[in-house]
């Protein structure tokens, strides 16, 4: 038996924005003793701070999170680990991956399914051309991504709104609300899901708000990095973003 590519110590890194899914991949992994969890992170910018300062050997690495989705924390590496995606995309995207030899675990995560990924890690070591193969995944799946409707309740129907009349989204108990000129409705998709799949010019600024950057008023420096949006609703509603998705925020509206 040809020797494992990795030391008696697997360093692994989780970043997933869901907590319980965080959790119980790090019991899953309890299974294999050769692997040392050394950081977990719940955004894009602090998986890459992470990956490039700690270097880790393996990376398990959520799809969609705050700040930058787990297609675009790879390319903005300057070291590349192995990386496993936790992914919850349909069955067309999972033959990507697959095709394009990047592995993956669908949420949640199977323990048989977890000792595939394994001993791939433990037989290859290396993912060679990663980036590459990550580029024509996201291609892939860029048409399947966006959406133009949003699908809310009305009593017993369902109306569609375009997602074009909407000015913001907001997480409220197990429901997501649209804003728009028509008021206020109720979506049962939450935020994670929506926000790989609207377009680009809505952006997450706060773990329970994704806005319409066309939809903004004006919006003010506030405290420690963070900004008060004013939107352009009847209401003018105020929302107040969060520091983790600063960089993001300033990248999107081409701020200095």
């Amino acid at each position: 038996m040809s020797a494992s590519p990795f030391p008696a110590s697997i360093r692994a890194l989780l970043a997933d924005d869901e907590p319980v899914a965080s959790g119980r991949l790090r019991k899953a992994l309890e299974a294999y003793p050769q692997v040392k969890v050394i950081a977990e992170v719940t955004d894009g910018h602090a998986a890459i701070s992470h990956i490039n300062r700690d270097k880790p050997d393996l990376v398990f690495l959520d799809i969609q999170m705050p700040g930058y989705n787990g297609f675009e924390v790879l390319q903005h590496l300057e070291y590349t680990p192995l990386v496993i995606f936790v992914t919850a995309y349909d069955q067309y995207a999972i033959k990507a991956f697959e095709v394009n030899s990047v592995d993956y675990l669908l949420k949640p995560v199977a323990p048989d399914r977890l000792a595939i990924s394994m001993q791939r890690v433990l037989e290859k070591g290396a993912q060679a051309n990663l980036l590459v193969n990550v580029k024509s995944v996201l291609a892939q799946l860029i048409p399947e991504q966006k959406i133009s409707t949003i699908p809310v309740k009305a009593g017993a129907r369902v109306h569609f709104i375009q997602v074009e009349d909407v000015y913001f989204f907001e997480a409220k108990d197990k429901y997501v609300q649209v804003h728009t000129a028509t008021g206020v409705h109720l979506a049962e998709h939450t935020l994670i899901y929506l926000e790989g799949r609207l377009p680009a010019h809505f952006i997450r600024v706060h773990r329970s708000f994704i806005v319409n950057k066309f939809k903004i008023r004006e919006m003010q420096k506030y405290f420690k990095g963070t900004y008060l949006l004013v939107m352009a609703d009847a209401l003018q509603t105020r929302i107040r973003t969060a520091y983790s998705y600063a960089a993001a925020i300033r990248e999107k509206l081409l701020l200095p």
